[in-house]
């Protein structure tokens, strides 16, 4: 059915159709699609000049009958693609800037020459979806850049060997890192109990809950967070896991983030860095053998063991810490662990289990 600008009952059905196509990640063509059936259009094309984030210009467009090809039979660029529809067809458009000026928006819909020409309510209507278009587009490339940026920041933490466990107001689990699902697993020291984070033993346990309540207390206040620091019995009978509990201040105005009100940091104390030797040597200028006895020194070996591990010499081992000792400006071996675990290369492999 053509779409007729005046109904305002089929303008509503139309827009809320455009909106869920973009809201449920449909691709952007299957919106145009719905632009060019209503107003009984031979084709939509949307332009995106991406003037920040790219410095590109973007065209998509809605599937085109005609094969629009140069000379040689080659496809022309859409640029060109877009010139002919205008030429041959004929054309309605409306811009929109967004506010920072990042981004421009062009909406285009075509007819075919010998069909009624578009009007006023048209163009009208034409402003008014290319500022749906333009919204749902910022959205996505947000809700995408978000994902990028809390699947980097969970990688670093896994890492850096701390789990992170986020609860709501009630206390509730809403969501747990890689590294804290692998902790909590094993029951030793912290478990979940219904959708509850639970010390093992019984008598911590008060004084984790204690913490955890004075955290959601402090996340809807206007305070400045503080945090508190709990060390839990580990049934394993090593040493004992390290927990702070924090609150956290959401933007009460994103649903997702105000449902979160605390924060739970676990750290085990038997997860020993395995860095990777190739990363060693690129940062700190070494040989591949002396990386390799870096290596094993940072995993908690003796000099001697890792002579041992490595098939070498002792004194051959020595000599390579010698020439370590003289790259990295250090003088003893404590020094060597300290400089590797301090600098970027642990974000270079996960954990492991102390054997």
């Amino acid at each position: 059915m053509t779409f007729h600008a005046r109904s305002i009952v089929e303008f509503g059905h139309f827009l809320n159709r455009v909106s869920d196509s973009l809201l449920n990640g449909k691709p952007l063509r299957n919106s145009l699609e719905l632009i060019r059936e209503q107003f009984d259009g031979y084709a939509a094309v949307l332009v995106i000049e991406d003037r920040q984030r790219t410095g590109e210009t973007y065209y998509v467009f809605t599937e085109i009958d005609e094969n629009m090809a140069d000379a040689s039979g080659a496809a022309l660029p859409r640029s060109a693609q877009l010139t002919y529809l205008t030429e041959r067809c004929q054309p309605m458009s409306a811009s929109l800037l967004t506010a920072d000026e990042s981004a421009r928006y062009t909406l285009w819909v075509f007819r075919d020459r010998a069909a009624g020409k578009f009007d006023d309510d048209a163009a009208s209507v034409c402003e008014i979806l290319v500022s749906q278009l333009a919204r749902g587009v910022e959205t996505s490339w947000r809700m995408g850049a978000t994902e990028v940026e809390r699947t980097l920041y969970s990688d670093v933490m896994d890492k850096l060997y701390v789990g992170v466990v986020i609860l709501d107001h009630s206390g509730k689990i809403v969501r747990a890192s890689d590294a804290a699902a692998r902790l909590l697993e094993a029951r030793d020291g912290l478990q979940i109990q219904g959708n509850r984070l639970r010390a093992t033993s019984a008598k911590e346990d008060r004084d984790f809950q204690a913490a955890v309540k004075s955290a959601m207390q402090q996340a809807d206040s206007n305070d400045a967070p503080l945090s508190r620091g709990l060390s839990l019995t580990k049934q394993s009978g090593s040493r004992n896991l390290g927990v702070i509990v924090r609150p956290i201040h959401a933007a009460k105005d994103n649903a997702a983030a105000a449902n979160s009100a605390v924060a739970v940091y676990i750290r085990d104390p038997e997860t020993n860095p395995e860095v990777e030797g190739e990363l060693v040597r690129q940062l700190f200028d070494l040989t591949p053998a002396e990386a390799a006895v870096a290596r094993r020194l940072t995993a908690g070996l003796s000099l001697e063991d890792a002579a041992t591990s490595l098939d070498i010499s002792r004194n051959t081992a020595r000599a390579h810490l010698r020439s370590i000792f003289s790259k990295s400006g250090i003088t003893r071996q404590t020094e060597l662990v300290r400089l590797v675990l301090n600098s970027a290369v642990i974000l270079g492999q996960g954990p492991r289990q102390a054997a």
